[in-house]
């Protein structure tokens, strides 16, 4: 069998690895324990967070690799391991070796009364401990970020036996870290997640979702157990291939809400899947999915990030150009950061454009690239086709476009403290636009509605929470005047799980929902494509 070797850079330690057919050098290095919990941008090769040095054999530099590294580490033997496969016979560094993390010990019962809900995201994982006495909640990254920030890189790695158990052992640590965190064992656990996410922490067998036809071996709505050390959980149903969990607890935590929303309404989580539910005045719900990929969480972006310190959240105009708002504190119970206040310039609080950051700008999150977007609209700088502007429109439209130069390949806007906006990703941004656009019109037709039929457009999850639904208006997410439809509803997979963990009677309504629940495969049709297309504008066009 081919063989490599690793040495960690940390240790001096060395390990060989087998190499399985058809995975990354990164796929490779995340089943022996480096890239643990770091977020990745899934082989686009624009993060260079995957990186390693080859101490022998060295290949050429591809040039996504002369883009993003410098020609001294390409001249020591740097390369991207997401953009290549593992060569026998050499040797790669990383930067660290694999961590052992501390388990919990053994821990108690907690009293009678005592719930957790646990929304196990692609990217993030949240929970919240419910008891007669009060609450614990906390969020962290999900540690399977190390094998790639979207399910389909992982869906991949999960064919090889020990690559589905690096995935499993993952989400075992990180649920054992909870009950640490809660101090005892509740007595009802709920885990909502995506399918895969579901399928991968349950060890189940996922070939029927990595490869078309997409097919659900296990439709969850019942108990199942992630490890033999830790106590069965109640999983909500999985309502299609790529629509799982997740969106029935959020169905649920709607439907079970003290103001329920009135149908027609739209349930959409934008992540890097996206997925929809229409929930119908007759009780059917109509539920969609499509590949949207990570831009909206601000991975594979030159300059993207996740929101935290350092990120730019938005961007504001001021008479000197474009105005970049920081993070200025962690997302509270819902609650969004300052920069992101009603007034001002975009939907932005004046007193805080050009506000001084708590750290250093280093890049810009998902809501960053959307406000940004809009700005450049907005001045002429951009099109509706994504092209930058051969001309300005006004004075400002100039000021902005004077930082606008060709490196790499392609056009590039500066925009301060060293970050650029590359064409590509205007790019990666209109596509995630494009696939919105398409399965909310597929499946408004699929029910004989139209935009303006919906009571509400309830856009769940974090990006949900803090984005500006005019910058979404303005790229064409929504019709004009459609931002006035839509509104954030928080986490609703977490408060769904929260419920379904304490209440019998929201159970035996979940069991229910699939009856009712009907898949539509927006990218099955035949007329996707062609609405695609159409739809690869920042205008609405449906």
């Amino acid at each position: 069998m081919n063989t490599f070797r690793i040495t960690w850079k940390n240790s001096g330690a060395e390990t060989e690895a087998s190499i399985e057919p058809g995975l990354t050098l990164a796929q490779h290095l995340y089943m022996a324990g480096a890239f643990q919990g770091r977020p990745l941008c899934s082989g686009a090769g624009r993060c260079g967070l995957c990186r390693v040095r080859f101490l022998a054999q060295a290949p050429e530099p591809l040039p996504e690799e002369r883009e993003i590294l410098s020609s001294a580490r390409l001249d020591e033997g740097g390369r991207l391991s997401c953009r290549r496969p593992p060569q026998p016979g050499s040797k790669v560094e990383v930067s660290r070796g694999p961590g052992t993390p501390d388990q919990p010990g053994a821990l108690p019962d907690a009293p009678a009364g005592t719930f957790l809900g646990i929304d196990l995201g692609t990217t993030s994982v949240h929970w919240r401990c419910l008891s007669r006495t009060g609450r614990l909640s906390g969020s962290f990254l999900n540690e399977q970020l190390g094998a790639g920030s979207e399910v389909m890189s992982r869906l991949a790695l999960a064919r090889v036996p020990l690559g589905a158990a690096r995935l499993r052992e993952a989400v075992v640590r990180m649920v054992r870290g909870v009950l640490a965190e809660t101090g005892a064992v509740p007595g009802s656990i709920c885990l909502a997640g995506n399918t895969c996410m579901t399928y991968l922490a349950l060890g189940l067998d996922v070939s029927g979702l990595a490869r078309a036809p997409y097919r659900l071996d296990w439709p969850g709505g019942g108990k199942a157990r992630l490890d033999g050390g830790l106590p069965e959980v109640y999983i909500p149903p999985l309502l299609a291939p790529f629509v799982g969990g997740d969106v029935s607890a959020g169905i649920a935590a709607l439907e079970f809400s003290a103001r329920p929303p009135v149908p027609p309404y739209l349930l959409a989580d934008l992540g890097t899947n996206g997925e929809f539910a229409l929930a119908l005045p007759d009780g059917r719900v109509l539920v969609a999915s499509v590949p949207m990929g990570p831009a909206l969480e601000g991975v594979g972006m030159a300059n993207g990030m996740m929101a935290g310190p350092g990120a730019t959240v938005a961007y504001g105009v001021s008479p000197a150009g474009l105005a970049p708002v920081p993070y200025v504190g962690a997302y509270k119970d819902g609650e969004p950061p300052r920069a992101l206040g009603k007034g001002g310039q975009g939907g932005l609080d004046a007193a805080v454009l050009g506000s001084s950051p708590r750290a250093p700008i280093r890049g810009v999150c998902g809501t960053g690239y959307v406000s940004l977007l809009a700005r450049l609209l907005a001045l002429g700088v951009v099109d509706a086709s994504g092209r930058f502007a051969p001309e300005a429109a006004s004075p400002l439209a100039a000021r902005v476009l004077s930082g606008l130069a060709r490196g790499q390949g392609q056009p590039s806007l500066d925009l301060g403290g060293g970050l650029r906006l590359y064409a590509t990703d205007v790019e990666a941004l209109l596509k995630v636009k494009a696939a919105y656009a398409s399965a909310v019109a597929i499946l408004l037709d699929e029910a004989g509605l139209d935009f303006s039929s919906l009571t509400g457009v309830l856009l769940a999850g974090a990006l949900g929470e803090h984005v500006q639904a005019a910058d979404l208006e303005a790229l064409g997410f929504f019709p004009p005047g459609g931002a006035a439809r839509v509104r954030a509803v928080g986490n609703t997979s977490l408060e769904g799980a929260c419920l379904a963990a304490a209440r019998e009677d929201v159970r035996r309504w979940l069991a229910e929902l699939p009856g009712r629940t009907r898949l539509v495969d927006v990218v099955s049709r035949p007329d996707f494509q062609q609405i695609y297309m159409d739809s690869m504008r920042f205008s609405h066009v449906r």
